[in-house]
């Protein structure tokens, strides 16, 4: 090769640098040819690691499904019941207001089967009245203070601070209800709440006659159709069965 460029070297300046410059970059395509491909860019695999992570998206945890045992209030499973919660207000055996607020809370199972009893009423024209519902603990106990007898409040007991015994309302499946008309006047019932005289136990009260005694029918026949189980002493109180598995409450309603 170098023979070569010497030959034509003497063709003239032109010519000459004209090949020396061809050769040249033939060179440097030979020389190219021999050196390895360039290293790959280094990659941090940390790196790559928290871009794939900051990429997933973050999963929300699915919401808890709902218990027959939770607390729910009665307007958002039964909208149409009317509510005259005495223990909210002056006008009960007691004189005073037990409860801080005008609420009805239930067991989500029993909130559920007054639904029935109430689409059971509304097909004879009437409606739910609610006059108690869950009870909290300290209301108990407080309406054992003022009225300490045992045929008809239940006595609250606790052992160590801890509720062990005491009324079923306070387990939020027991409930006092009465009818009332579509619009929601009164209607003529037996007697009137927690009336302790021996009218009010529910044999005496099924004979109270007239339109008394067909509307306590019509809201008897509308629980137990429900699966709730009447009290013998009071007309009005309901419990729902295996009303014992409920703990007894101390929440505020």
């Amino acid at each position: 090769m170098w023979r070569a460029f010497e030959l034509v070297a003497g063709a003239g300046s032109g010519y000459a640098a004209s090949v020396s410059a061809r050769l040249g970059a033939v060179l440097v395509a030979v020389a190219a040819c021999g050196q390895a491909d360039p290293a790959p860019a280094h990659r941090d695999p940390a790196a790559a690691t928290v871009a794939v992570t900051e990429a997933t998206p973050t999963l929300a945890a699915p919401p808890a499904a709902a218990s027959d045992d939770d607390l729910v209030d009665v307007l958002e499973v039964v909208p149409d019941v009317a509510l005259d919660l005495r223990y909210a207000t002056s006008d009960n055996i007691t004189g005073a207001a037990l409860y801080p607020v005008a609420r009805c809370i239930l067991r989500r199972a029993v909130a559920e089967r007054l639904a029935v009893a109430a689409r059971a009423v509304a097909a004879a024209g009437r409606r739910l009245c609610l006059w108690d519902c869950y009870r909290p603990f300290a209301a108990q106990e407080e309406l054992w203070r003022r009225k300490p007898d045992p045929r008809f409040v239940a006595r609250p007991v606790r052992e160590g601070g801890v509720p062990v015994s005491g009324s079923r309302h306070n387990r939020g499946a027991a409930v006092d209800v009465t009818l009332v008309s579509a619009d929601g006047d009164p209607l003529p019932m037996p007697t009137g709440f927690d009336d302790f005289r021996p009218a009010a136990a529910r044999a005496a009260a099924h004979h109270a006659g007239g339109e008394a005694a067909a509307n306590l029918g019509i809201l008897e026949t509308a629980m137990v159709g429900a699966g709730f189980e009447a009290l013998a002493s009071e007309w009005w109180h309901f419990d729902a069965p295996g009303w014992a598995q409920y703990p007894l409450g101390t929440a505020a309603p």
